[in-house]
């Protein structure tokens, strides 16, 4: 039944209404024609009991004469001769109804009364009927038994030759030897069973008719109510299944229409449903239609930031060859310095003349260290100001940023290298202007070495500015651009603290080299003992120089680290696409 269609299940509902509507109809004409066959059968069955409790009755009061007769006998007032003729006599006039007579016959079969007719007085025990059914010897016998008995036969009535049925009852009566009997034809039962059974026919068939005709009316409003049912339930349910047929087809612009919603039976509750599911997930799909050309775009941007990212990547990681390549410069031209400290000491007797001109360039440091003193005073302010709105912009973007974890943390080490090789850039420009003509070469490496590290610089910020990019995508960076901007707070702040106060010793630095180049020309055990302090700090430098070839090292381990990481987030957006593509081709034929 689950495979049937609804209107199939309603035509079979309307034949098996018909179809018991014909069994009820033909039930019910066989009911009837059984009951009227029953009630003729018990009418006929009364008429003849009747007939049968008439004649005995009859019979019985024949009977009771003769009773009375025979005590007469017995008493003496007649003899037995003349009590027979007596009862004879008196029978023979009795007559019942319209035509009711009685006979009486011997045991032997000699008639002794039956309508004074020649018959009396012969033997008649083998008398038969039409039939060739000898009706006297039966009626003898069956008169004998306790009870008497009833006998059938067909006789012809007085004027006519065709026989009639005729039923007769008969009983003996003992002291006279008689059979005492009486009867009557039974063709008026047929005939009123007959009447009765044709005004039965008459009925039952008026009322047959009627019956059937009701049913027929009846039937004919079933079918008529029921196709009504029908169109009611298959036009509302094909409506119904047609809108879910174009919402299957993905178009969800169609509404119910307002003939149907406005329904209050079952349909129009399931069309209010289908309605209110179709608005919804009109929108719903809509919604995701709109996410999903969102999330094509984030993902196309992201793609674009990672491009971007390696790009900027690569270029670190070259500026961190180059700054390798400039610290192994650095450490073989410490070397070289060292071999030419011994030329220094040769020459430090040329210092002594030269002290007052060392006296000049002295006053010329403190003024360049006021200048840098003054420079990195500003530079502090504008990188606390910058901080403040680097932290400002950065605390919104935190919650956005964890995707750039290891760039963060790349960031904060290039920068922390940073600020040592400048630090170690400024020492050793320092020291190189200690020595003089000397460390003029050094100077120019140590530059070299500053410039590496603002390059080193300007990439982190340039890798910063990247970052920003990739921001609103990568939450995993979060934690490195706090620590971003704990560096930028704490340690950038911190240096700009110690370049101050290193300007100062600088500057106190510079009036002490001009009372020491004044005491150059009295003592050279002083200068050689500077000489000594500037190999030591040449040596500090190589060291520096080789930590700083280590640093660079790890940075440049690092930052592969870091293109391993955009790959994978390039990947990861690229899969994110991907999905984004799948998502918009599903709802795309969608209408809506």
């Amino acid at each position: 039944m689950n495979n049937i269609k609804v209107q199939t299940k309603m035509i079979m509902v309307i034949l098996a209404t018909m179809a018991a509507l014909v069994l009820c109809t033909i039930f019910s004409a066989q009911s009837m024609m059984e009951l009227q066959s029953r009630a003729l059968e018990t009418m006929e069955t009364d008429e003849r009991d009747s007939y049968d409790e008439q004649i005995k009755q009859q019979v019985d009061n024949v009977i009771s004469l003769c009773q009375t007769i025979y005590d007469q006998y017995q008493e003496g007032v007649y003899t037995e001769a003349e009590a027979k003729k007596l009862a004879a006599d008196e029978i023979r006039q009795l007559r019942y109804g319209d035509s009711g007579y009685f006979w009486i016959d011997q045991y032997d079969g000699t008639n002794v009364v039956l309508l004074g007719s020649a018959t009396e007085g012969t033997n008649r025990m083998e008398t038969e009927d039409a039939n060739g059914y000898q009706m006297v010897k039966e009626i003898i016998r069956v008169g004998q038994e306790p009870d008497g008995g009833y006998v059938d036969y067909v006789f012809p009535k007085e004027g006519e030759t065709e026989s009639s049925p005729k039923r007769s009852y008969s009983k003996a009566f003992e002291p006279f030897q008689w059979v005492i009997g009486t009867g009557n034809y039974t063709d008026y039962i047929d005939d009123r069973i007959a009447a009765v059974s044709d005004e039965f026919s008459g009925y039952v068939t008026g009322r047959l008719a009627m019956f059937i005709a009701s049913t027929l009316i009846e039937g004919a409003v079933v079918i008529v109510l029921l196709v009504f049912i029908i169109i009611s339930i298959v036009k509302p349910l094909k409506k119904c299944v047609a809108s879910i047929g174009v919402m299957e087809q993905g178009d969800f612009t169609k509404s119910m229409g307002d003939k149907l919603l406005k329904r209050r039976d079952d349909f129009g509750q399931l069309a209010v449903s289908l309605e209110s599911m179709r608005t919804e997930m009109g929108g719903l799909i809509g919604e995701v239609k709109e996410q999903a050309n969102e999330i094509n775009d984030m993902v196309q941007n992201i793609d674009n930031s990672i491009q971007a990212l390696d790009e900027q990547i690569e270029d670190v990681s070259a500026t961190t060859e180059e700054l390798a390549a400039g610290m192994e410069e650095t450490a073989a031209s410490s070397e070289e310095i060292n071999a030419m400290s011994h030329e220094i000491e040769s020459a430090a007797k040329n210092i002594a003349t030269r002290s007052q001109d060392g006296a000049t360039e002295a006053d010329a440091i403190r003024e360049r260290a006021v200048g840098i003193k003054k420079d990195i005073t500003q530079n502090d302010q504008r990188t606390k100001a910058i901080h403040a709105e680097i932290n400002e912009g950065l605390t919104r973007a935190l919650e956005e940023i964890k995707v750039v974890n290891q760039i963060g943390v790349l960031a904060e080490s290039i920068m922390q290298i940073t600020g040592q090789t400048n630090l170690l850039a400024l020492n050793a420009s320092i020291e190189a202007a200690r020595a003089g003509e000397a460390g003029k070469g050094f100077a120019v490496v140590a530059e070299e070495i500053r410039v590496l590290a603002e390059q080193s610089k300007a990439a982190v910020a340039h890798i910063q500015d990247v970052t920003k990019n990739v921001m609103n995508a990568v939450n995993n960076l979060a934690e490195g651009t706090q620590k971003l901007l704990g560096f930028v707070g704490t340690d950038v702040v911190d240096s700009f603290a110690t370049f101050s106060g290193m300007a100062d010793s600088y500057s106190n630095d510079a009036g002490q080299i001009d009372g020491l180049v004044t005491d150059f020309s009295a003592s050279s055990e002083e200068l050689l003992a500077s000489i000594s302090g500037v190999m030591e700090a040449i040596n500090e430098v190589s060291k520096a120089a080789t930590e700083g070839a280590s640093g660079t090292t790890d940075i440049a381990d690092k930052t592969g680290v870091v293109a391993e990481k955009a790959n994978d987030i390039k990947e990861k957006a690229e899969a994110a696409r991907i999905a984004a593509d799948k998502l918009r081709q599903n709802v795309e034929h969608f209408i809506v």
